[in-house]
């Protein structure tokens, strides 16, 4: 992870959120920023690649061999570069800019957490907040990636038409000098055009397909981790409601207990079926035995 934020995000602040997310038993949310983080960390490191294509690109149009053809060419040639350098240092300042805000964000929440412990990481879902950014830049990449699509076709229909040019050139300087034609249809030729302009432009144009699909990963797990926060949130309000809910029946459970237990602990007090109805006869045995031996002492006394 050191080696992602180096260059961008804080790296205490990235590692600092990550654990305390994954503390907190919020893995899917503590994934779901470190993918986050890492998308748009990437984001920045394919414009820097961008940015060196469009300078190769540069050199080669000042580099190319001086001709009539090439020079009328070669300010059509630099304006596409210097366009395609303009889009690629717009999306680079957007990039920057949500970058900054998911850093900002972080460190905010990091330093609330010591206070206010697992409900300030709920501030996660407002990473949500730079959703809007990523639409933009997505939308500028896929109005870049249309306009190189153009300035390849038309640049390849300019180097077919060098190059067909300069094969024609070639043919009538040989039947000049009393020589064959060359069949050049079967030989596979590239004008210096395709190396200096084309190959740039088509490497630019599947950086900005890769970065399309970075924007939309990203955008993707934003909603995932709102999604995410707010399951945890509900899970815990449920949880804290069903404890609310069963904590009087636990303490009227405790006070009966109380109450009733020292009756319970005297087993002798109760007798049950066969047991206490022996007992009750054998009572009654000797009561009705005690009724009788009293009058019959009496007569014994009188006589």
């Amino acid at each position: 992870m050191t080696d992602l934020y180096n260059d961008g995000f804080s790296v205490n602040t990235v590692t600092s959120i990550k654990g305390l997310l994954t503390k907190n038993a919020m893995k899917e949310q503590a994934n779901d920023v470190f993918e986050i983080c890492s998308y748009v960390d990437g984001l920045e490191k394919k414009i820097d690649s961008m940015t060196e294509e469009l300078t190769n690109m540069q050199n080669q149009i000042k580099e190319m061999q001086e001709d009539t053809l090439v020079n009328n060419a070669k300010n059509a040639l630099s304006e596409a570069q210097e366009r395609l350098n303009a889009r690629c240092e717009q999306i680079k300042a957007q990039v920057s800019e949500v970058k900054e805000q998911v850093r900002s964000t972080a460190k905010s929440i990091v330093d609330e957490a010591k206070a206010k412990g697992r409900t300030a990481l709920y501030r996660v879902s407002e990473f949500l907040g730079i959703k809007k950014k990523l639409l933009d830049i997505r939308e500028n990449v896929r109005g870049a990636i249309k306009t190189t699509d153009k300035d390849i076709a038309k640049t390849a229909l300019l180097a077919k038409g060098f190059r067909e040019a300069g094969q024609t050139a070639a043919n009538a300087f040989r039947t000049f000098a009393d020589k064959p034609e060359v069949d050049y249809s079967q030989k596979e030729q590239k004008h210096p055009i395709t190396k200096a302009v084309l190959a740039p432009m088509k490497a630019v144009k599947k950086i900005l397909v890769s970065m399309e699909l970075h924007l939309d990963a990203s955008i993707d797990k934003l909603d995932n981790l709102a999604m995410n926060v707010q399951l945890d949130k509900e899970k815990h309000m449920e949880n804290a409601k069903t404890k609310e809910q069963t904590e009087p029946e636990r303490v009227e459970a405790e006070r009966e207990e109380a109450v009733y237990s020292p009756m319970v602990a005297e087993p002798q007090e109760y007798q049950y079926n066969a047991d206490a109805f022996g007992a009750r006869g054998v009572d009654e045995v000797k009561q009705e035995a005690a009724h009788k031996e009293a009058p019959k002492v009496r007569e014994d006394k009188a006589r």
